[in-house]
Parts: C-alpha cells; sequence; structure tokens
C-alpha cells in the first residue's frame, strides 16, 4: 500500500512578490490579467516520486457584479485559473495555494496504486476535511480589520458611511453602511431610533460613532484593545479638496472628514465560522417510528415508518442557527424553522398523522 505524501505548499508563509505593470515588461501576456498586479511563485516539491515543478502566478483585481475583487492565475502552461473571487490578496492567494496543493495530492493520488476501498473512503474525508480547513483559513484571512467613517460632501446633506475593510484597504459591499439613513421602522437602520438627524447634523459627531457601535456589534466585530477612533489623513488630492471646501463650512463640520479605528472578531463572530467551516452537528434522540439518513453536507432525509419523506437541513449564522423543515427534496417548500432539530423532529409524528387525515378525506370524497 503506498502511502500519500502531504502537500507542502499550504504551508508556506513568506512569499516573494514582484509588482507588474503593463509598461515594466513583467506583466504576463494577455489583457485578461488586468493593469496593475503581483507575480509571485510557488516552489517545485516531490510527491510519492512524482516531481511538481515550479511555476509562476499572477494575482490581479478585476470588477465582477461592481465589485473590485482578486483573481489569481497561472503564467503559461495549461492550467489557467486555481483561485479567484476573494476580496483581498491575501485571501485570493490562500485560495490559490489550496487549490495547487489539492492538485497535486489528486494527481499523485490518480497515478499510485489504488488502495482497500476503507483507505479510500480516509483518503476522500481527509481531502474533504483538508478543503473544508483552507476554505475556514481563506474566511479568517479576509476579516475586516478596520473600521471608517467617513463624510460625504456636502456635509450638511451628504450623510456619513461606515466601511469594514481588511488591513489591505478592501471592502466587500455587505459591509459599506450608511449611517445617516433612516430606515424603516424595526429595520436595521433604526436600531433603538438613533439614526435622527440630530445625531450629525453633518458633523462627525459622537452619535455617529454609536451608530457604527451598533453595526459593528451586529456584524460581530469589536474595537480591538486600546483603541479608540481616531482622525484619519486621506490622498493628498483628497486632502486638498478639503482644505478648499473648509471655510464654506459651518463649524464643527470642517475636520475630520474621516475617522478609522482597529477592529477584531468577537469570539461569537469567530464560533460561528468554525460552525460555517467544521462538521455538521449532530441530531438528537429520534421520537418513536422517525428515522433519518444524510443527504447532503448539512441536511437529513427524515421519514416516519418509512412511508412519508422530509428533509431537515442546518444553516450557522450569526446570532442564531437555523434549522429547516421541506416537504420535498427539493427544499422548495419550507414547513417550519426552529433554533434547535429537535422542534423540528417532535413534530413528524402529528405531521404524518396530518397527511395521513388529508388522504382519508379525499379517498372518502
Amino acid at each position: 500500500m503506498t502511502t500519500q505524501a502531504r502537500s507542502t505548499v499550504r504551508e508556506i508563509v513568506t512569499r516573494s512578490y514582484r509588482r507588474y505593470t503593463p509598461t515594466n515588461g513583467r506583466a504576463p501576456e494577455g489583457t485578461e490579467y488586468g493593469v496593475d498586479g503581483w507575480l509571485f511563485d510557488l516552489p517545485g516539491e516531490t510527491l510519492n516520486g512524482r516531481r511538481f515543478p515550479q511555476r509562476t502566478y499572477a494575482a490581479y483585481q478585476v470588477t465582477r457584479n461592481a465589485e473590485l475583487v482578486w483573481m489569481v492565475r497561472e503564467v503559461g502552461g495549461e492550467r489557467r485559473q486555481v483561485g479567484s473571487h476573494s476580496t483581498t490578496r491575501k485571501g485570493a492567494l490562500a485560495l490559490a495555494v489550496g487549490a495547487v496543493a489539492h492538485e497535486r495530492e489528486k494527481t499523485v493520488a490518480t497515478v499510485t496504486s489504488a488502495p482497500a476501498t476503507r483507505d479510500q473512503g480516509t483518503q476522500v474525508a481527509a481531502t474533504m476535511d483538508e478543503r473544508i480547513e483552507r476554505m475556514r483559513a481563506g474566511q479568517l484571512a479576509a476579516l475586516p480589520a478596520v473600521a471608517e467613517i467617513r463624510m460625504a460632501y456636502p456635509l450638511a446633506g451628504g450623510g456619513a458611511t461606515l466601511r469594514l475593510m481588511t488591513a489591505e484597504g478592501s471592502t466587500a459591499e455587505r459591509h459599506m453602511i450608511p449611517l445617516t439613513e433612516r430606515g424603516p421602522a424595526g429595520r436595521e437602520n433604526d436600531p433603538a431610533g438613533i439614526y435622527l438627524d440630530a445625531i450629525t447634523d453633518g458633523a462627525n459627531t459622537e452619535g455617529l460613532k454609536i451608530a457604527a457601535g451598533w453595526h459593528l456589534m451586529r456584524l460581530g466585530f469589536n474595537y480591538a484593545r486600546g483603541t479608540a477612533w481616531a482622525p484619519y489623513t486621506g490622498s493628498a488630492s483628497s486632502e486638498a479638496q478639503w482644505k478648499e471646501w473648509a471655510p464654506i463650512l459651518p463649524d464643527g463640520h470642517r475636520w475630520p472628514h474621516t475617522v478609522r479605528v482597529a477592529i477584531v472578531p468577537t469570539a461569537e463572530h469567530l464560533a460561528y465560522i468554525d460552525r460555517a467551516y467544521g462538521p455538521a452537528p449532530e441530531l438528537p434522540d429520534l421520537p418513536a417510528g422517525v428515522s433519518a439518513h444524510p443527504s447532503g453536507p448539512r441536511s437529513w432525509q427524515i421519514s416516519y415508518a418509512n412511508r412519508r419523506f422530509w428533509q431537515l437541513s442546518y444553516w450557522p449564522r450569526m446570532g442564531g442557527d437555523v434549522w429547516t423543515l421541506y416537504a420535498d427534496p427539493a427544499r422548495t417548500k419550507s414547513l417550519a424553522r426552529a433554533a434547535s432539530p429537535g422542534e423540528l423532529l417532535a413534530t413528524i409524528p402529528d405531521r404524518d398523522a396530518e397527511a395521513q387525515s388529508r388522504a382519508a378525506a379525499r379517498k372518502g370524497y
């Protein structure tokens, strides 16, 4: 039996990057790589006697669905895309490294002699666990690290926006939140009525920071220990523009136009990521006559006396996981939701009895 070696590609931490532009001669051939980016190498290695040569990859930004995302492609060779659609370069590279390691291991597993059936199942499970772990690492790498409140011009009516960004400055669309727009009552833009014109009046006031803190808490972030909101100076051109506007703005509206603070994920947020990229939870003891069989990564086929079937799914969420019971295998007709599976499984005998009653009524009619 041949023992499959684990690829060490993903264990590389320090990489050398070379900036490329359309004019410095380092850009890969073709226009699909964007106008600016980075080249980096992943070293060669030998797995079970199979040699994989060193390869060069290009990381670059493109616009997809009105969002600026990072892509990674191999420079030359047959395989073109190995990691993509990350809002940060670091996240895209993590996906690329994982994809390269997975591809090498898959190639080695294909050319080596096939082990026993049990070993094949073990290898598949191990590979899936590794893929999930890489996805978890990529999610952690892409977490926002900075919160920013930015005033818009004119300050008296332009409002303010909260942005959550990574250390590299990337921001996902869901992390751009208007702070001075009052939404429908009871919705997320109306937390306890704090979105009133009086809290800002166009200035970067404490009221805005309170509103920003509410959103940070809702999203699972907190201020880093020992940090506080502080003025942030932008580019020279931006600061020059604000300097021109300052004389025509009232007191309290001139500065600071942007403030930032370092943020960290809460324990609840990290626990959510562990659940989202961890093993599916186990079901509790089933009621008499009820059986459950896995039908997917986070779903089960539920039956009663093997004569009627439902689908149960699990979805981890911030603020409370959700379990859903469906009436059909395609999970298009939702019957009920609950915070735990036991609540839904307990209703199965009654649902079966109700269905039998309806069927008998139809037959009698």
